[in-house]
């Protein structure tokens, strides 16, 4: 089974983030491609500080008896595989504007030339 670079899956994927850094130097639509996945990458990590944040806020309801730092540790996984599921999904619309800006500021630029 071959494996898909073309995404990145997961927060922990080094080779798909290897692959998109080399993507946005190659041709156009290799860069467009390479700019929706890091908008894709910036939705991810914003979905996870908001989440990080909320949890962060409910703390103070936390009771002893369940808390401990390995259940920390996998919460923040949780949240981060979440933030990346959540933005290949599309559903926040930040990596949609990220990507709308940077088409808007290519064309003008190309009209300044």
């Amino acid at each position: 089974m071959a494996t898909d670079t073309s995404s990145i899956s997961s927060t922990y994927d080094f080779a798909s983030m290897a692959a998109l850094k080399k993507g946005a130097t190659g041709t156009l639509s290799e860069r467009k491609t390479a700019g929706r996945e890091a908008a894709e990458e910036f939705e991810a990590e914003f979905i996870r500080l908001v989440t990080s944040a909320m949890q962060k806020a409910s703390e103070p309801l936390k009771s002893d008896l369940l808390s401990s730092n390995s259940l920390d540790f996998y919460q923040e996984m949780f949240y981060s595989e979440l933030g990346h599921f959540l933005a290949q999904k599309g559903s926040m619309g930040v990596a949609d504007f990220i990507t709308d800006a940077i088409e808007f500021r290519g064309q003008t630029d190309g009209e300044k030339s």
